[in-house]
């Protein structure tokens, strides 16, 4: 269901080369901590928890090159490059609007729960969606984050004013389906962008529901630091406007090589299998596009 096999992304161990790209969490273990991500739920500490790992390759790559042909093979509506020094380079294919705010204080965001592969055929491509759309466990994660980013805009936004014009709608890019919703709402007058992005920092599809208490259990589970992905790029207008991404889909570069960020939303209905397959899926167009890079080399 909306997967593809373990050896399209991750190569084994041993072998006649050495593996492409490795988690920092092998299958047994990830499947592990969604056990624990269960325990927490049944205890009452959470509703949903955003679980992630990264991924790592020793591929010496040219970020600037890569960007330049991740924007052919995967166009996302937030795509981004920052050189932040010699040998620190961030490369973005975002698909996840963490926030818009407009020059008159209206606010957009737009979070992602639900995530499915492109069908091999027109027939197999709408019959995934449609699948999508219905799931239960990806709208009642879906429903979660909305009811978590409304509370969020509730506390900074005039009342009455946060609303929902768009529940779980199906959203299609080059690789992958996702269910998105949108929730708006007016800023206080007195409020401005930066108030809006403190109060709801980091976005609630990457945490889980409750937030806070999501978060530190999050730190507990993990097993190395997010660094920018899950975080956020943008801009900050001097007119009051700010336009940010919520940073999935995302290559770090450095001097040790390649590292990226995967994750999925884990609720009561998860099964631990499908989530390390819905893992790797997102995983899928960053690594298909560096193996594409070093194969064109």
């Amino acid at each position: 269901k909306g997967a593809f096999p373990l050896m399209d992304c991750v190569e084994r161990k041993g072998g006649e080369g050495a593996p492409e790209f490795v988690p920092d969490d092998s299958q047994v273990e990830y499947m592990k901590k969604i056990d624990a991500c269960h325990e927490y739920i049944r205890a009452g500490e959470s509703y949903e928890l955003c679980l992630t790992t990264r991924l790592r390759s020793r591929s010496k790559i040219n970020p600037y090159k890569f960007y330049g042909r991740q924007r052919r093979l995967n166009p996302a509506p937030y795509s981004a490059f920052l050189r932040l020094s010699e040998h620190l380079s961030v490369c973005s294919s975002s698909p996840e609007r963490f926030l818009r705010i407009s020059r008159d204080g209206w606010v957009e965001s737009k979070p992602i729960k639900g995530t499915r592969r492109r069908g091999l055929c027109p027939e197999e491509d709408v019959e995934i969606a449609r699948e999508l759309q219905l799931c239960e466990k990806d709208r009642a994660e879906n429903l979660m984050i909305v009811d978590l980013v409304r509370n969020d805009l509730g506390r900074i936004c005039q009342t009455g004013s946060v609303h929902c014009p768009k529940l779980m709608s199906i959203e299609s890019f080059t690789t992958v389906h996702q269910l998105v919703s949108t929730i708006r709402g007016q800023l206080l007058p007195q409020l401005d962008a930066f108030d809006c992005v403190r109060a709801t920092f980091p976005m609630g599809s990457m945490t889980g529901a409750p937030k806070r208490r999501s978060l530190v259990l999050l730190d507990e589970l993990e097993s190395s630091a997010r660094g920018i992905y899950s975080g956020s790029i943008g801009y900050f207008s001097l007119n009051g406007a700010a336009d940010l991404s919520v940073c999935i889909r995302t290559g770090v570069f450095n001097k040790e090589g390649m590292k990226l960020g995967a994750g999925g939303a884990i609720t009561i209905l998860s099964k631990a299998e499908e989530e390390w397959e819905e893992m790797l899926l997102k995983t899928k167009a960053l690594v298909q596009c560096a193996r594409t890079f070093c194969a064109a080399k």
